[in-house]
Order: structure tokens, then sequence, then C-alpha cells
């Protein structure tokens, strides 16, 4: 793999985002969200917890982050081949690992960018309209929170490719990501009660069996992490948390790490085996038109 022909790659798929009307308007969409949910929760917040995690809307954040990975990812590659771009590419030194690599390295650092500009928006909300104080410590938590909303939107980025790569056009693309959010993010939790409740007649949100299907998702692996909460989906499923995930301040970070490792290692392994399973496809697919 040759790294320069990967950063050009990069470089182009990045640009070509930040081009796109509709990408900028889901930016824009996105940016508003997070500014809006951060001034009603700073003039609301009331807990244990500092203004400045309180006021963090960490329910909207991870309905909308995935969003913009599905955005950055639907038609990174049907686009290409549909185009017959892919063909012309591969005319030049330039093989497909380096293609691939490119637009996952491309649409990554743009993740990366969003969420830190989605980070600075809020801390920014809260100090020019409450003039709340940020001390050390929060900031920590606060860049802890962010890496691990860039894992979780970069989960969906892995998946949007994988499905872009399988299907023939952009719309079935688009279609496909569109019903994986919202089974993922909105109704997954509401689905699997009624399942389990149906199944076994079982409607305990403690139940063994909910537990362990719950670990299927992505969004009950960063809810729980960052809220301590197993689930954010509409009507999911509801447990009173004893630990409220890195955000709770009457536990240290090292604390909240030991309690929440697992999850943490799911958020970080789930994209990087998408990723894996992308190449596989990716290499082994045929893209002559």
């Amino acid at each position: 793999m040759k790294n320069n022909n990967v950063f050009v790659v990069a470089q182009k798929e990045a640009a070509d985002h930040l081009q796109d009307a509709g990408f900028l308007v889901l930016l824009a969409t996105y940016t508003v969200i997070v500014f809006a949910s951060t001034y009603m929760l700073g003039s609301l917040a009331h807990d244990d917890n500092s203004v400045l995690l309180s006021s963090i809307h960490v329910k909207i954040i991870s309905q909308f982050t995935p969003l913009v990975g599905i955005a950055l990812g639907f038609d990174a590659v049907v686009r290409e081949k549909k185009s017959g771009s892919l063909n012309v590419l591969l005319t030049h030194p330039l093989f497909r690992d380096n293609i691939l690599a490119g637009k996952l390295l491309g649409s990554t650092l743009l993740i990366a960018a969003i969420v830190v500009f989605s980070v600075f928006v809020s801390i920014g909300t809260l100090l020019i309209f409450y003039g709340v104080e940020v001390g050390y410590s929060e900031l920590i938590r606060i860049a802890v929170f962010a890496i691990l909303t860039f894992f979780y939107a970069v989960t969906f980025l892995g998946i949007a490719i994988l499905i872009s790569t399988i299907v023939k056009n952009s719309t079935d693309s688009l279609i496909c990501n569109i019903v994986i959010w919202i089974f993922i993010c909105i109704l997954f939790g509401a689905i699997l009660k009624t399942v389990v409740a149906i199944l076994t007649g079982q409607t305990s949100n403690e139940g063994i069996l909910i537990t362990q299907l719950l670990n299927l998702s992505p969004l009950h692996h960063y809810a729980e992490a960052v809220t301590g909460r197993a689930d954010l989906s509409f009507m999911g499923v509801n447990v009173e948390p004893i630990v409220r995930g890195i955000f709770d301040t009457r536990y240290t970070l090292t604390q909240c790490f030991r309690e929440f490792w697992m999850n943490i290692v799911v958020l970080i392994m789930t994209p990087i085996i998408l990723f894996i399973m992308n190449f596989i496809t990716f290499l082994r697919k045929d893209i002559t038109l």
C-alpha cells in the first residue's frame, strides 16, 4: 500500500464531501441540534454533576451522530462504480486497497473534525450564555466522551461503506442504511422488549435475555459507557444505573473505566472489524461495468 496514494484519495474524498450541498445541510442541521439541546439542558441542569457535563444531551447525540457516518459512507463505493471512475482509477498506479483506505481515512478524519467541532459548540454555548466554569477534570471527561462518540459514529461509517460495496446503486444503499439507523438508534429497545415479552412472557427490563440481546447494539455500549444506561432508543430498556457513565463525577475516570471497560473495548473493536470486512469485501468484489 502506497501511503502517498492513500492520502491523495483521502484528500479528494474529504473535499468531495465538503463541496456536497446535501452533506453541508446535514452538518448545519446537526450543529443546530447540538446547540439547541445544549442551551435547553444548560438552563435546566440541576443534578449532582457540573452544569457543563449535565448539559451535553447524550440521547440526541447518540441518535443523530450516526447519520453523519451514514452520509459519508452510503455511496462511497457504489457512486464510483456506477460512474465508472473505479475502472479509471485502477488504470493508474493505484491499487484497490489504496482506494478503500483513502476513502476510509478521509471520511474518518471528517468525523473526527465534526465531533470535535460539536464539542466546541456545546462548551461555547455554555460559556457564552451561562458563563459556566470549565475545570480540568471536566475537560478530560469531555475528551473521553468525544473519543467514544467518534468510535460510535465510525461504526456506522463502516456499516455504510460495507453496504455501499455490496449493493448496486446509491438509492438502495441509502435506504438500507436508514433502515439500520432507525432499527438500532430508534426502535431497537422497544422491539427487543416486545419480542422478549411475546416469546417468554418476561416484561422486566432487567431480564437476562434482554441484557444479552442488548449487547448486539452499538448504541447499548455507547449509552452504557457514557451515561450508565443500558439503552437510549425510543421507549427502550430503562434501568436506573448505579454509575452514570463517564460523566458521573462521584466516581473517578479510573473507576468508570473499570466499570465499563467491556463497552469501551466493543466500541473500539467494532469499527476495526467492520473496516476489515470492508477490505475483504471490496478486494473480492467484481467492479467491472
